[in-house]
């Protein structure tokens, strides 16, 4: 019975990540170019792509195309601008067949626990 209480509780705590994430945050962005930018992220409705703002429009990334999800800050990308003490909260989406990356730093600890997971799902 213990375990039917358990997986009710993780159920809608699934639900309200799935949520949270439709609804978006402000992750900060590194690219190829320039200094990382705030970008308000979200899922799609239907939970199959990740959505964002850039300066240059609404940009989207098809969840079925990432190939891995790194933990920490190991990309070229975050290299030019290491934030070493916010290893924790970074994150990084593998697509294109390896050859592009989406760079991200997350504000605090469950929300970067949130977005790696809900990816990975």
């Amino acid at each position: 019975m213990a375990d039917l209480v358990s997986y009710g509780n993780a159920q809608r705590d699934i639900d309200q990540a799935l949520i949270a994430l439709k609804k978006g945050a402000r992750l900060l962005k590194y690219g190829r170019k320039g200094k990382p930018k705030f970008c308000p992220f979200r899922f799609s409705n239907d939970e199959t792509t990740l959505i964002w703002i850039s300066s240059s429009g609404e940009r989207s990334l098809k969840l079925a195309s990432v190939s891995r999800i790194i933990p920490g800050q190991r990309t070229v990308v975050f290299q030019r601008y290491l934030r070493p003490e916010k290893d924790y909260l970074s994150f990084c989406l593998i697509y294109n067949n390896g050859t592009r990356s989406l760079d991200l730093i997350c504000k605090d600890k469950v929300e970067a626990e949130v977005w790696i997971a809900a990816s990975k799902y």
